[in-house]
């Protein structure tokens, strides 16, 4: 499999933060082309770029409209560049973002990668609130319930719809993941049994492969 050289990431993070769609979406197609594996342009391109624009954010090196501009040139390529394929009828995934958070990149590129593995994905985005996802998961009767926090303000949101799923849906597996969780999740999670935290998309790669 072909690795994304460094300098075809910062093409591609001079063009998004030059607001050059076009521009990015060409370099994104042509590592398509050249046999660079889909998660590894999630990982290597996007997640990459939108680290360093957080970095630049942090240090008021980029302006909001500049920050803005990047994070939907990345969402647009994401949606274009899903993968398509017919599932497996007895793999399903909810892939939600929990109630008040707002950041659904990750979320996104994590439903990406359960269809790339053959999942039947239900990806619900941002903030749904606890008591919706509880419906829909009874609903739709899923395997697994993927959820994403990146903000840790929201910890006691997370822990009111893990309770609730840990409670409602005994057997099923929840597999969590987000920034909130990089240093926490140890303590946060450690009295739930059926809960597991996936730390990157590599991660969630393996863990598919074993199951």
């Amino acid at each position: 499999m072909k690795e994304i050289k460094q300098s075809q990431f910062l093409g591609f993070f001079n063009a998004l933060v030059d607001g050059d769609k076009d521009k990015c979406t060409s370099l994104v197609q042509s590592l398509l082309s050249d046999g660079v594996d889909l998660k590894d342009i999630y990982v290597e391109l996007f997640q990459k770029s939108l680290y360093r624009i957080g970095k630049l954010w942090d240090h008021n090196q980029m302006s909001i409209p500049q920050e803005h501009m990047s994070t939907q040139i990345i969402e647009s390529l994401i949606s274009r560049f899903a993968p398509v394929g017919k599932p497996k009828p007895d793999k399903k995934v909810v892939v939600t973002c929990i109630d008040k958070e707002f950041h659904d990149i990750g979320a996104k590129m994590v439903s990406n990668v359960f269809e790339l593995a053959g999942w039947k994905t239900y990806y619900l985005g941002a903030s749904v609130p606890t008591k919706e996802t509880i419906k829909f998961v009874k609903q739709i009767d899923p395997e697994v319930i993927a959820l994403s926090w990146s903000l840790y303000l929201n910890l006691g949101r997370f822990l009111e719809v893990v309770d609730h799923l840990t409670r409602f849906f005994p057997g099923k597996k929840i597999l969590v993941g987000g920034q909130a969780l990089a240093e926490n999740s140890d303590k946060v999670l450690k009295k739930y049994k059926n809960v597991a935290y996936i730390d990157s998309l590599h991660s969630l790669e393996s863990y598919l492969k074993k199951n």
